[in-house]
Parts: C-alpha cells; structure tokens; sequence
C-alpha cells in the first residue's frame, strides 16, 4: 500500500493463501473463505491470522519498528462476537505491537447489516488504540446514510470502481465523490485495484490517500518484503 505523503514507514495489509499440496500453486481465498464462513468457521480464521501476524511482528522486531500500519480483514461473524473482541484484547495485552499501527478492515455489507453491534464492536477495539476501515466500500448498499452511525477511518473503495477510473466517467464520478466526501468526514481512503500508473494518477488527481494493487507491489510474504534490498521501493511516493 502506497501513500501520497511522504513517509518511510510501511502499509501492507495481510492476506491469506492456501499452498495446493499436489501442485505447490498458491490457491486465491475467495473458494475457501466462503466456505469457512458458510461452515462458521471464519471467526476460527480471524483468531489465527492475528495471532501468527503478532507473533511475527513480535520475533521481528527492527521489521516490526519500520511499520507504520497493518491491515487485518475480519469477518463479519468476528465482528459480531463478543468474545472475538476479547480475544483481541487479550492478544495487544500480550504484544509489544503498537495497537495503534493495526487496522482491521470490516466490509461495508457486514457492517450495515447490523449498524449497532457494529459500532459497539468499533468503539470497544478503538479503545485500544485501533483503526478501522470500511472495506470495499460503495459495492454494496453505495449509501452515506449510515456512515455516521460508523466510527472508521478509512473507507478502501471498492476495486471495481479503482480498475475503470481511467476509461469509465460513471467510475470516476464515484471515486470523486468517495474521496470529497472522506474529505469532509476527516477520513482518509484507499483506493483497491491499483493496477497501472494510468489509474495512480487519476487516483493522485482525485486526492485519494492510500493506493494498493499491482502497480505498487504484488503479494508477497512477510519475510521476502522485509528482506528485500530495498523493501520501500513497494512505497514509492505518488507525486
């Protein structure tokens, strides 16, 4: 992930991938998260991302040192369970990770579909320090109504609208109207789907904030981006 500004610190967000044990082939999530969360075991999944991303951050101190935000999805089951809020709790007691360089990122679908247990479970984690972003937002309900009733501070704006902004008007308009109305909100936004220099200046024209996607660095793991030779060349500065 890239920031407009200037900075020497890192933004990455943690993804998952499953090794094929036939083929060696990194499988995409998307079969299997869905199935977890049909099978209700997504929240069993949240639990170990965050644990195994704090452990890590923990062994590797000077790569820890050199965060300046880490991006954690979690389900909308996590979201909705008391006890998965704990258990963050009970993980940043155990960290020395700074609660404030960790941003858990909830879908805009999941959030509206329960405004009030969603905004008990955002206050209760930002007491720790926490960020929040609104994933893929405008994908689904595409409404500001609700978003006072959402403590975030960032809204990522949904990827299908990043990948057009540069040939699609209707795209654009959107992207723009995201961005203006973050603005106002004292939010900041992300922009998915960075996938071209051609869309990273269209999103730089616009003002968007943050941009992730090919064009700033493909997925790799956590190890090979710290031990890279110069592992701030995946940030490079957008103006």
């Amino acid at each position: 992930m890239k920031s407009t500004s200037k900075t020497n610190l890192h933004h990455f967000e943690v993804l998952l991938r499953i090794e094929d044990v036939a083929s060696g082939e990194l499988l995409e999530p998307g079969p299997y998260i869905a199935a977890a969360e049909r099978f209700r075991f997504a929240t069993r999944i949240d639990r170990a991302v965050l644990t195994q991303t704090l452990e890590w951050l923990d062994t590797h101190r000077e790569c820890a040192a050199q965060v300046g935000m880490v991006g954690i999805n979690l389900s909308g089951a996590s979201v909705n369970d008391d006890d998965f809020a704990q258990f963050i709790e009970e993980c940043l007691a155990r960290s020395h990770f700074p609660a404030s360089r960790l941003c858990f990122e909830i879908t805009e679908t999941s959030a509206v579909r329960d405004l009030a247990q969603a905004q008990r479970f955002i206050q209760r984690i930002r007491a720790l320090g926490c960020k929040f972003a609104l994933d893929d937002f405008g994908a689904g309900f595409c409404s500001f109504s609700y978003l006072q009733s959402l403590d975030v501070d960032y809204f990522k704006i949904d990827g299908s609208f990043v990948r057009d902004v540069h040939t699609s008007p209707l795209a654009l308009a959107i992207v723009r109207s995201i961005a203006e109305i973050a603005r106002v909100m004292r939010k900041q936004t992300i922009a998915e789907y960075t996938e071209s220099e051609a869309i990273r200046s269209h999103l730089l024209a616009l003002g968007v904030d943050y941009a992730q996607g090919f064009a700033i660095e493909r997925p790799l793991p956590l190890a090979r981006y710290f031990d890279s030779p110069d592992p701030a060349a995946a940030m490079r500065q957008a103006s």
